[in-house]
């Protein structure tokens, strides 16, 4: 039993080895069932049930769930010098999380009853985490304090967004349901992978480059949440009231213009030429181009019903899956104690999400010249898994390996 603990020693090993078998496996099992659909095969699902909306889920609260939780549960500890979690609480997080995305998949062709059972567990999971980080944050030694608040409060956001999207899928309510997305796509992953991006990006950059990373005034950070919590509020007041979408539009310029502003404040010149650090670069500009898209539906409300799909697959797919690409990689290499560079392999998964990408984002705009294109956006899945499947190849024997008694995270 030690030795089974022992491989939750350090809560990146398990946590991101399964999300990253989830993200081939789901989509995987998405692209098929939309291939089935599109032939008139399809395999019948439970009454009442919306398979996009499922995919949502799935991919918000599993795929990227998993990688976050993997991630704070190394780093976190480490920002607020306290200790990190015991094996048992990784295991408890593990078991929970894979334990809801089954159930999840089993309400396709069970029944939505099962997505209350879905939501109780990973609700459990969440408020589990949100538990270990206030304690960490309580016990640890003195340390730069808004950076974790900022992650404690985007962790927070996420039961709120999973109960709500329990309620729209058992009520059959797609305004429920949108409302729900929005939280969990633009308050807990937008706040958490940004606000880490922050303060890791500007660190990795300066161990390319020498020399201690640019100091980051706590002003930014207060300007990036307020700017972010303001624009989630707005997008879900605007549901009600349609002219807080342009103000929300102003905000999104604003959050795109600040996150310009940082790339040139962390120098990044020739360290775009190592693709460890210019794949994080490339995520944050995704998530730029995306709050810039979102700015310009705000802004021209015709444009909105063309752009919200791209939007939201530019800020899920370029922006959140490129950098937990690659962060994780980052991480898994530089604690398995293996060169922190990016041979062929990891170059080609780096490429390969960049293609699903612009697949699931150009498509559906190539329809007066190719007929055919906005319906095959879904093939975006045959890339994606592509990435994640030689990420597990190159970075899963690493996962894999026993880990020594003390295994010390990485910034």
């Amino acid at each position: 039993m030690i030795l089974r603990l022992r491989r939750f020693n350090v809560a990146y090993r398990p946590l991101f080895a399964a999300g990253a078998v989830h993200a081939v496996v789901v989509v995987g099992l998405w692209f098929a069932l939309v291939e089935s659909r599109r032939s008139g095969a399809g395999v019948p699902l439970a009454s009442g049930i919306s398979p996009a909306w499922i995919h949502a889920h799935a991919m918000t609260f599993g795929t990227l769930t998993f990688y976050v939780f993997g991630f704070l549960g190394t780093a976190f500890p480490r920002w607020v010098n306290a200790a990190p979690p015991r094996p048992r609480r990784v295991l408890t997080w593990f078991v929970l999380l894979v334990s809801a995305q089954l159930v999840l998949g089993t309400a396709l062709l069970v029944g939505r009853v099962l997505i209350a059972l879905c939501a109780v567990l990973e609700a459990a999971a969440f408020l589990s985490l949100l538990f270990f980080l206030v304690r960490a944050l309580g016990a640890g030694g003195p340390s730069t304090r808004m950076q974790p608040l900022l992650v404690l409060s985007a962790v927070g956001l996420a039961p709120i967004a999973l109960a709500l999207d329990a309620a729209a899928i058992l009520s059959v309510n797609p305004r429920l349901h949108a409302a729900a997305i929005e939280i969990a796509l633009r308050g807990f992953l937008l706040l958490v992978v940004v606000g880490v991006a922050f303060r890791i990006v500007p660190f990795f950059t300066a161990n390319v480059l020498g020399g201690p990373p640019a100091p980051r005034p706590q002003k930014t950070l207060v300007g990036w949440e307020g700017l972010a919590i303001a624009r989630l509020a707005l997008g879900l007041l605007a549901r009600a009231v349609p002219e807080a979408a342009g103000l929300g539009a102003i905000c999104d310029g604003g959050l795109a213009a600040l996150l310009g502003w940082e790339f040139l404040a962390w120098r990044p010149g020739r360290a775009l030429r190592n693709p460890m650090i210019a794949v994080l670069y490339v995520g944050l500009g995704w998530v730029a181009l995306a709050l810039a898209g979102s700015s310009a539906s705000g802004l021209f409300p015709e444009l909105a019903p063309r752009l919200e799909l791209p939007v939201r697959h530019a800020l899920a797919i370029g922006g959140f899956a490129t950098l937990v690409l690659g962060m994780s990689t980052r991480v898994a290499l530089g604690h398995g104690g293996c060169p922190i560079r990016a041979d062929g392999w990891i170059i080609a998964s780096f490429a390969l999400i960049q293609l699903a990408a612009l697949v699931r984002i150009v498509f559906p705009f190539l329809g007066g010249i190719a007929p055919l294109a906005p319906s095959l956006a879904h093939w975006a899945a045959l890339p994606w898994m592509a990435a994640f499947m030689l990420w597990i190849a190159r970075i899963g024997p690493v996962l894999a390996a026993l880990p020594t008694a003390v295994e010390v995270p990485a910034h």
